[in-house]
């Protein structure tokens, strides 16, 4: 993968925090992740800053602390690119930028089948080499068989749409279609049961998605607001 050449680009702030114990768990700036499927925890706590990278629109920084105490300083993009410095990260200027609400990743899913676990296995496998087309690809394979299989309100499917909806995020290359899959994933979930805390996370995901468009095009994510505003009680 690139790694970042121009580290002056790259803001001071924020600079986030992972911290990995000695159980193996981890947490980004005192808050637990939740292992991905196929992922350890390091590899996990990468993936959440990947999407804050994604949601600024630029490489961040971090200070990854082992379970030996040791610090590493490195720059992480949006791509999954890891950038090890050779020094501490600078001072950080006064009066960081606000951070906007953050997306969530979505719960891993359950076992499947073998025929789908196959499906699975190449999402996992595409997202940690950094093909997020190529997972988001495999997941829209996987999402479309278990649907068809299932119906579109299992829990398989609606886990599989919910991953897919995830990874459009990650691409950060249409952030209309990603609002629509979350509100889709939203939609459906309701339609399943009373909203729950699966529902209000795509909702708030629609949200983070509908406001990285409003960055890029504010008259594309106007006309998309009565869309969201179907979901707006779900968020925070």
């Amino acid at each position: 993968m690139p790694v970042v050449t121009d580290l002056d680009s790259v803001p001071l702030t924020p600079v986030y925090t992972i911290v990995i114990s000695a159980t193996g768990e981890a947490t980004v700036d005192g808050e637990q992740v939740e292992n991905l499927p196929g992922q350890d925890a390091r590899t996990s706590a990468l993936a959440d800053i990947r999407v804050r990278a994604a949601r600024r629109g630029h490489p961040v920084r971090i200070n990854a602390k082992e379970p030996d105490g040791s610090v590493w300083p490195l720059i992480v993009d949006h791509d999954g690119a890891v950038t090890p410095l050779d020094a501490p990260h600078p001072a950080p200027h006064p009066a960081p930028v606000p951070e906007p609400a953050a997306p969530l990743p979505p719960r891993p899913l359950e076992p499947l089948a073998p025929h789908h676990a196959a499906v699975l296995g190449r999402v996992v496998a595409a997202e940690l080499r950094g093909d997020l087309a190529g997972a988001a690809a495999a997941a829209e394979e996987l999402e479309t068989a278990l649907t068809a299989e299932l119906g579109p309100l299992h829990p398989h499917a609606l886990g599989a749409l919910a991953t897919r909806a995830w990874l459009s995020l990650l691409l950060r290359d249409d952030w209309a279609g990603a609002m629509r899959l979350h509100l889709l994933t939203a939609e459906r979930r309701r339609q399943a049961g009373p909203p729950d805390a699966e529902t209000r996370r795509a909702a708030r995901n629609a949200h983070a998605a509908w406001a990285l468009l409003r960055t890029t095009d504010p008259s594309a994510a106007e006309a998309l607001r009565p869309e969201l505003a179907r979901f707006a009680h779900l968020t925070p």
